[in-house]
């Protein structure tokens, strides 16, 4: 199983002194997607797990350092966050964008997503990393309202700008806007993967008023890539104030990965 990314948390537990977890410009090419059509808002009534299936993906993953007091001052207390006690603690920011994206056996479309949270430990001990989300946004709206109605705090933006432009370098530029809040960036170069595929399965938690979410991403054949990225937001909104001002690169993992297809299994407890 692909174990880079845990590998590199597991690299940042042994540097914070705690244990580990458990288990040419011719040639370019470019495609830019945003503002998708606007959906009406409406309620989605769902049962306690369904699931999502991914097709034709690009995905960045960056992992950076912020205050461990401010990250677990946003998460339950049932959570507990890498690195306890230390001064710092991982932070992850994930984009991606899918040609396809069918959720609960619906029709598929296109759609971008962007998701933040604090690295924790495991709570069932499964997966190779494990996340308590902080933000997410997507553009899809049956996505979003099928978390909502979990309680995950899902966010509808439709207008996420998702630009990857091939070249030499190639480069990439996610923005969410309003609606979304906080808004921000996502922008740098990316290389695109020229290592073997391996596996990865990621989980990302959350907790509404009773009980916790689990959405648990497995993506069977990944391919990894490199990437030098920086996230920006507003330094006096919540997320600025979190990373501890307007920017916050990625020292611990950067990464611009491809995968053909992926499931995501969303269950509430």
């Amino acid at each position: 199983m692909f174990k880079t990314y845990a590998l590199a948390v597991v690299g940042t537990l042994l540097w914070m002194g705690c244990g580990p977890l458990p288990a040419d410009e011719s040639a370019k090419s470019s495609w830019r997607v945003g503002s998708a059509g606007l959906e009406q808002e409406q309620p989605t009534e769902v049962s306690s797990s369904f699931a999502v299936e991914f097709a034709g993906c690009v995905e960045s993953i960056g992992v950076g350092l912020v205050s461990t007091a401010a990250a677990q001052a946003l998460i339950p207390s049932q959570f507990v966050v890498v690195g306890a006690g230390e001064p710092v603690t991982p932070l992850v920011v994930r984009t991606a964008h899918c040609d396809s994206i069918a959720v609960n056996g619906y029709a598929p479309r296109s759609g971008s997503m962007v998701q933040i949270g604090a690295v924790i430990v495991p709570p069932d001990f499964t997966g190779d990393i494990n996340n308590y989300t902080l933000w997410y946004y997507a553009s899809d709206a049956k996505l979003a309202h099928h978390l909502r109605a979990l309680g995950v705090n899902a966010q509808h933006v439709p207008t996420i700008d998702y630009d990857y432009v091939q070249g030499s370098p190639s480069s990439l530029v996610v923005d969410v806007s309003v609606p979304g809040n906080p808004t921000l960036s996502v922008a740098g170069t990316v290389v695109e993967p020229q290592n073997p595929p391996g596996s990865f399965v990621a989980n990302w938690w959350a907790a509404p008023s009773t009980g916790s979410v689990k959405m648990s991403i497995s993506v069977p054949v990944i391919s990894v890539g490199s990437a030098s990225h920086t996230l920006t937001a507003n330094a006096a909104g919540p997320l600025g104030q979190l990373i501890g001002g307007s920017s916050i690169g990625f020292p611990i993992l950067e990464q611009f990965n491809t995968y053909p297809a992926a499931t995501l299994q969303v269950t509430s407890n």
